[in-house]
């Protein structure tokens, strides 16, 4: 089912504690509404134990005897934005096309903790370059890092969010993370430690082409969604999460309007002979430099390169 699916049933919904059966062919009793305040709401009936689930002031909880069982409600509090709110009903409604009566509140509470973190902090939006460099670093996680690594490493390795010098680092390898929108562009290095040190380093430089927004590309929202429900464990989701609200981002529609197209990756070995600017070249003095680099003299540094997503 499609978030468009989900708003044209909310269309037909007019007064306040109705509800709509998403489908006849859903396993689950999930309906679409208005719950009594007129909030847009999913809710879920069954039989089963209640927990204890905490919302917060954008996804409110609300669980309730019915005559027949229990109910769950799923609340959206802001309703001059609902696209959001339509994109969760989406996902809740596609990611529990398996289960059955008897598991479907245990998955539909753990997919809305995923969600509630999603929207749990509040932030300045960040700016287009901002975008892209978290995209990067976020395709890198999810192609390279945890694939390697494994989740948990993975995240534990990725130390950009925390301002340090270098994005990545793992045992005695470094990785620093660039986006460029054309493939001639010069890379920007914005401080000397970011190239610097003594152990064998990797440049990653992502080539990402702005498109419409009516084209299906790669946003923000998307990858970080993806990458977020792939965790096997609760900790490295939280630290997952942790990790993006020290690096500005939550959960925002304006960044769906910000489309890329992934057209390469190029990966350099940033070892004896790299060009760039080390500490120790600096004189005295000399606190700290910016410099940009051409990738096109760096052909004998190259690694493979792959362009898969």
């Amino acid at each position: 089912m499609t978030s468009q699916e989900i708003k044209e049933k909310f269309e037909k919904i007019h007064t306040p504690s109705t509800y709509l059966r998403v489908s006849d062919n859903h396993p689950l009793d999930l309906y679409i509404g208005l719950d009594e305040t007129n909030n847009k709401t999913l809710r879920f009936n069954g039989q089963y134990i209640a927990q204890r689930v905490i919302g917060n002031n954008i996804l409110q909880i609300r669980q309730v005897k019915t005559g027949k069982g229990n109910s769950i409600l799923f609340s959206y509090s802001q309703p001059s934005s609902d696209s959001i709110f339509l994109n969760f009903c989406e996902d809740m409604v596609n990611s529990t096309m398996n289960e059955t009566q008897d598991t479907g509140y245990t998955a539909l509470v753990n997919r809305f903790n995923l969600w509630k973190k999603m929207f749990s902090s509040s932030h300045s939006l960040l700016g287009e370059m901002e975008i892209r460099g978290l995209i990067g670093e976020l395709l890198f996680l999810k192609q390279f890092a945890i694939p390697h690594f494994g989740q948990h490493k993975a995240l534990e390795g990725w130390t950009g969010p925390e301002k340090t010098h270098k994005d990545f680092s793992f045992d005695d390898e470094w990785y620093e993370i660039k986006t460029q929108q054309e493939s001639n562009a010069p890379v920007t290095i914005s401080s000397i430690e970011q190239l610097d040190g003594d152990s064998l380093g990797h440049l990653y430089v992502y080539q990402l082409e702005k498109m419409s927004p009516d084209f299906n590309a790669l946003t923000l929202n998307s990858l970080v969604k993806q990458i977020g429900s792939e965790f096997k464990y609760e900790s490295d989701s939280d630290l997952f999460f942790a990790k993006l609200y020290q690096a500005g981002y939550s959960y925002n529609e304006h960044y769906d309007n910000y489309m890329y197209a992934l057209i390469k990756l190029s990966k350099f070995k940033v070892t004896e002979g790299f060009p760039r600017i080390m500490s120790s070249m600096l004189p005295k003095g000399v606190s700290n430099v910016q410099y940009t680099l051409s990738l096109s003299n760096l052909d004998k540094f190259k690694e493979n390169e792959n362009n898969d997503l």
